[in-house]
């Protein structure tokens, strides 16, 4: 039975309409508006009714209100009963969703695992998306986040050294590779790591800010071990993520840039020129990890969603080499 044809109970049946809205005196209507409000009005015309020395019901005929009075409380008190009933069994406000901090290089990944989580986590899920450095900070200030995925061990490190995650559910979901990138439009070719460097000093370099941003800090490790990095600083276009840094490229602002190869799959406007060996820097790993006090069912049930098929298979298919490991 709708809203509106449960409330007509508390009407008489002669004010009801063709539309299926009720008449409840004079002054009020309810139809197919929100329950809530249909409620708060048949109570606020209970509290008139108390006080006004005539009634006007049903068709408008005025009832002397000592000739009904009996009667008049008994369906006062009927109307408020049920109403209370009515307010307790509709529903309770929904959950918070449950809120991914999550490394920018992993967001394609995140959506698609965010899209599957109503059906099979049973719970809404939001993104939110910045440098992996910037998160933890957020998360180690008190900000709310459910869940933490970083672009490197360094920064989930932090987070569990001041008492931040579940110790216990921290997990390596992913690893990333490091490439060289130019503007779609740009036609060279890169054959030797000597020849990369030549051309890194011609232009700007994108990458992001080694200070703190995890590709950025590969990128710099990369750069040192090629023994290149005090050559080409002075040309470093630090920026505040990696995809940041990617954007740069694509606008043809930078004519190179140093990105996860991931990154470089999102935009049609820049190229993969160059695939950096692994040993140039520290493995790029992807850990997981559930924020203390904040590891309630829901986002328990969304942190088995990630280490199941659903979260290797996203992360898969964004270009991450899925870990199964600690």
């Amino acid at each position: 039975m709708g809203d509106a044809s449960f409330l007509t109970l508390l009407a008489v049946p002669k004010g009801l309409t063709d539309s299926g809205a009720f008449m409840v005196g004079p002054r009020l209507k309810c139809g197919h508006a929100d329950l809530r409000d249909c409620i708060s009005n048949s109570l606020r015309l209970v509290s008139e009714v108390l006080i006004n020395p005539f009634l006007a019901f049903g068709s408008g005929a005025v009832i002397e209100r000592r000739r009904r009075y009996s009667p008049l409380m008994k369906c006062i008190k009927f109307c408020a009963s049920l109403a209370t009933l009515i307010a307790l069994a509709l529903p309770a406000k929904a959950a918070a969703p449950v809120t991914i901090f999550a490394a920018a290089s992993t967001q394609q990944a995140v959506e698609t695992v965010i899209a599957a989580c109503p059906l099979l986590a049973g719970t809404e899920c939001r993104g939110v998306y910045a440098a992996s450095s910037t998160l933890a900070r957020q998360i180690d200030s008190g900000a709310p986040a459910d869940l933490f995925v970083s672009a490197n061990l360094k920064w989930m490190d932090h987070l569990q050294a001041h008492g931040r995650i579940v110790d216990a559910s921290r997990h390596v979901i992913a690893a990333n590779r490091l490439v060289a990138i130019a503007p779609d439009n740009d036609d060279v070719a890169i054959v030797s790591q000597d020849a990369l460097i030549a051309w890194f000093g011609r232009d700007r370099i994108a990458l992001g800010d080694p200070a703190h941003v995890p590709a950025g800090i590969y990128a710099k490790q990369t750069l040192t071990a090629l023994g290149a990095w005090e050559t080409l600083r002075s040309r470093v276009v630090a920026m505040p993520n990696v995809r940041a840094a990617l954007a740069v490229v694509a606008r043809g602002e930078a004519s190179a840039g140093i990105v996860y190869a991931t990154d470089a799959r999102v935009t049609k406007d820049v190229r993969v020129v160059f695939t950096f060996a692994e040993n140039l820097h520290v493995p790029i790993r992807y850990p997981l990890a559930l924020i203390k006090d904040r590891d309630g069912a829901a986002a328990r049930r969304v942190y088995a969603l990630f280490l199941s098929d659903t979260g290797w298979n996203a992360f898969k298919a964004a270009g991450f080499q899925v870990e199964t490991g600690q």
